[in-house]
């Protein structure tokens, strides 16, 4: 099994979803997809973000979040551009380590603008 990073979705048991961050060996670390999403450049909440998504003025601002994540598992259930795979399944072939949510993640992309 091929696991791509920053690609496929990992689902578990209670319906939670995992994206691969890291892989060394058969060691694969785990970030919870909604939090990968939620950790992109596009969400910094600046002038930018303000003027582009103006229409959710007192809407919830995880909602594109949430719908970035909803994309990428469609696509996953349609194995286009992506794989949807239950996490039992990666566990018989990988030792498996999550990101906990608690910890501050930093996507990869994002570089703090000074």
């Amino acid at each position: 099994m091929i696991v791509e990073m920053y690609k496929d979705l990992i689902k578990d048991e209670r319906g939670n979803y995992y994206m691969a961050v890291q892989i060394e060996g058969n060691e694969l670390t785990l970030v919870n997809a909604f939090v990968e999403a939620a950790f992109t450049p596009e969400l910094i909440y600046n002038e930018e973000f303000r003027t582009k998504h103006k229409e959710m003025e007192g809407g919830f601002v995880g909602k594109i979040a949430m719908d970035l994540l909803r994309h990428d598992v469609v696509m996953g259930m349609k194995q286009i551009d992506r794989k949807l795979l239950n996490l039992s399944d990666v566990e018989q072939q990988f030792a498996v380590n999550y990101i906990d949510t608690i910890e501050f993640y930093r996507h990869p992309a994002w570089q703090r603008k000074v």
